[in-house]
């Protein structure tokens, strides 16, 4: 008797197909992720309204293959553009021939910049054949040793309420988005009238804690008052130092830090979109225990 083989297809997948998703990502056998982790890192994330959570590959019916879609809007260069975050591509061992079928209608999005922002070794190796471009490859791990200047002339707050009050256009939006993210930190450094609005969270590198910075409002002012940030997300969060990738030093010589390996991908929709416009908001590294 000749089985037949599994009928194989491509879904998109909403907020109510996580049950059917859930058993594949447990077998990333990530022990630091919970199940309400999982869920609110790849379905209910607060920041959009679309109801494509990603593309499942079914045999017969049953899911045996998943690609997370993180979409969000953002403002870059005074113009909006939806980016997507692919995250979680896993695939049964047995369909795994056929792992590029999930890849297919992500590759299709030409109206949005993708991005892989903690691809594995061959899922790297996968993407950059495809044509995306090389985004990031180290974060500096900075310990809390800053120039003298850094920790003087400068305070930083994370209180609510100085936050509601004093950022102003689109750091006050994307405060509000993230609002809902227990995850997240907000940190406002001030010096005289200048601000610089950070947003971090957690990671422990070699079990030891860092405040991981996915967006700064002032780069200029966070590298020249950069202890004010060590002090208070020392203080918020209870951590030792800051993380932050490369491309953000912007060519400036950071003594005492420790680069840590950080591949990230992207695919622009535009082309003259640089890879610093390009922050860790919105991404799965928000929610992502590592």
């Amino acid at each position: 008797m000749v089985v037949a083989p599994p009928k194989l297809e491509v879904r998109s997948v909403g907020v109510d197909d996580f049950d059917a998703i859930y058993p594949l990502l447990q077998s990333f056998g990530n022990q630091k992720m919970s199940r309400g982790d999982w869920r609110s890192m790849l379905f209910t994330y607060p920041w959009w309204d679309g109801p494509e959570r990603g593309f499942a590959l079914y045999a017969d019916g049953k899911a045996v293959g998943f690609l997370g879609t993180i979409f969000s809007k953002r403002r870059i260069d005074g113009r909006d553009e939806v980016f997507c975050n692919t995250s979680s591509w896993i695939v049964r061992e047995e369909y795994r021939h056929a792992s590029i079928l999930l890849l297919k209608p992500v590759l299709a999005m030409r109206d949005c910049t993708i991005l892989n922002w903690t691809p594995t070794d061959r899922a790297y190796q996968v993407f950059e054949k495809l044509g995306f471009r090389h985004l990031e490859s180290l974060e500096l791990l900075l310990p809390p040793i800053a120039h003298p200047r850094g920790f003087f002339g400068a305070s930083s707050t994370s209180d609510p309420g100085v936050l509601q009050a004093e950022l102003r256009g689109n750091d006050k939006a994307l405060y509000d988005a993230l609002l809902p993210c227990a995850t997240v930190c907000h940190l406002l450094v001030r010096v005289g009238s200048r601000r610089c609005y950070l947003i971090a969270t957690k990671r422990t590198y070699k079990r030891v804690p860092f405040a991981v910075v996915q967006y700064a409002s002032d780069y200029d002012l966070f590298w020249k008052f950069r202890g004010a940030a060590h002090v208070g997300f020392a203080l918020t969060m209870g951590v030792f130092g800051l993380s932050i990738d490369s491309r953000f030093a912007a060519g400036r010589k950071v003594g005492l830090s420790v680069p840590w390996p950080a591949k990230r991908l992207y695919r622009p929709a535009r082309q003259e979109t640089p890879p610093e416009a390009i922050d860790g908001l919105f991404s799965e590294t928000m929610m992502l225990h590592l």
